[in-house]
């Protein structure tokens, strides 16, 4: 059995602090869309589950997006092309 991650707290968290949740979530998200393959917000937060809350994930990813980072299309999540290294855009 795979130990679950502790809950978010970012829940009524300042700016600051959501920062720093996305900061430390968005390279483990880029490093699971590197091979190309195209996922939806809920298979990346099964991917992840063992080490990051659902809740942080779907905030980063949220980001990712909004940044150009990640391109969402239909439903399903993928690296955007100009994006090289594991913190790019981040």
């Amino acid at each position: 059995m795979t130990a679950k991650p502790p809950p978010t707290t970012y829940i009524r968290a300042g700016s600051a602090a959501v920062d720093a949740m996305v900061a430390r979530t968005a390279p483990a998200v880029l490093e699971l869309l590197a091979d190309g393959v195209p996922r939806s917000r809920t298979a990346i937060a099964e991917a992840l589950a063992d080490r990051h809350h659902r809740t942080d994930i779907f905030r980063a990813l949220i980001r990712l997006v909004v940044a150009g980072t990640v391109i969402e299309t239909g439903g399903k999540h993928t690296r955007a092309v100009a994006a090289s290294g594991p913190d790019a855009g981040y």
